[in-house]
């Protein structure tokens, strides 16, 4: 749903501005800048890491943001569906296009992914020998 709350007196201010500085530019051309801001700030968010190593899925680094608008209703329902699954609304995206590009969703392959990296992990411990650090023995150290 779109917040209709009023804005701030900062924000009041920055939108009466943005305004001004659109008024001599068409609707359309108009459109085109406030998109274009939007995008430069929606890839400030998406730069700030969300983890000390970034985000890389069964795929590889997830590094393509994905965006579209839809209708007031639709997006109402969508939350609800979302708020059902306990996921945030990005994780239930990214689903949805993995589960439509390669028939399975997102956590789906992850979880896959976890348990070849798992089987991989067994047969080469099988094969070569516990490969753990020191700090990883259950004996205790003598120094």
């Amino acid at each position: 749903m779109a917040d209709h709350s009023p804005l701030s007196t900062a924000e009041a201010q920055a939108a009466a501005q943005v305004l001004q500085a659109l008024r001599p530019l068409s609707s359309e051309q108009a459109e085109r800048v406030l998109a274009h801001v939007q995008r430069q700030l929606d890839t400030r968010v998406e730069d700030r890491p969300m983890f000390a190593r970034g985000i890389a899925g069964p795929l590889g680094k997830l590094v393509c943001a994905v965006k579209t608008k839809i209708d007031e209703v639709t997006y109402e329902l969508f939350l609800q569906m979302c708020a059902a699954r306990r996921m945030d609304v990005a994780s239930v995206l990214r689903d949805c296009i993995y589960a439509l590009v390669h028939g399975k969703t997102y956590q789906q392959m992850v979880v896959e992914r976890i348990n070849h990296d798992a089987k991989r992990t067994e047969a080469l411990v099988k094969l070569i020998g516990s490969f753990e650090g020191p700090e990883c023995s259950r004996e205790p150290r003598h120094g």
